[in-house]
């Protein structure tokens, strides 16, 4: 299958006319393959380069703040690098807070995928109104910060989860800045919690 080319910055631009002759000199650069494994895709993520030193920050500290470009892994990769270290052992589970609810689904599925997993078993998903999880066999679970807050209602410190990843702190939303409040209370009963 042939990969389609990239209009490299610097040159002519896309669509015009020059386009062929941009092309035979070179200045295209070509995609990536599409037929990648995805575990070959994985390995090519940015942050695969630093899986054992974000493991470590997070056995050693309690919280522990990840800064990357959009696309380099974070939201995908940390939850598994964490499942496959043994921190969904024992019946925990990860959770992932999104602010918005397509984004929940959306990486909860390409997780799902990643995993080799049907959505809704070890990796699924919780947010309003719909919830595609197993109590018993979802090891990741991807949330919005609300669904996370309406459960320290319920059970206020969290005792199910090994870790707790507060995806976009930044974007400050009421129920992430009240998340945070409560995470920082009750952070020495918790293994680890986690912000990107």
């Amino acid at each position: 299958m042939e990969s389609l080319p990239f209009w490299k910055p610097g040159t002519s631009g896309p669509g015009s006319s020059l386009d062929r002759a941009a092309q035979a000199e070179g200045n295209v650069v070509q995609s990536a393959p599409s037929s990648l494994s995805i575990q070959a895709q994985r390995e090519r993520l940015p942050i695969s380069k630093h899986r054992l030193k974000l493991l470590h920050c997070i056995e050693k500290h309690p919280v522990t703040i990840v800064v990357g470009q959009t696309g380099c892994g974070k939201t995908t990769q940390l939850p598994q690098y964490l499942m496959e270290a043994g921190w969904a052992a024992d019946g925990k589970v990860i959770a992932c807070t999104q602010p918005r609810r397509v984004a929940a689904t959306s990486v909860a599925s390409r997780v799902a995928a990643e995993v080799g997993t049907v959505l809704g078993d070890e990796v699924g998903y919780t947010i309003r109104f719909e919830d595609v999880s197993d109590k018993d066999r979802t090891r990741i679970r991807y949330m919005t910060d609300g669904m996370l807050f309406r459960e320290t209602l319920i059970d206020p410190l969290l005792s199910r989860y090994s870790v707790i990843m507060i995806d976009e702190a930044h974007e400050r939303s009421l129920y992430t800045d009240l998340l945070l409040g409560i995470l920082k209370k009750y952070i020495p009963h918790h293994a680890t919690s986690y912000l990107s």
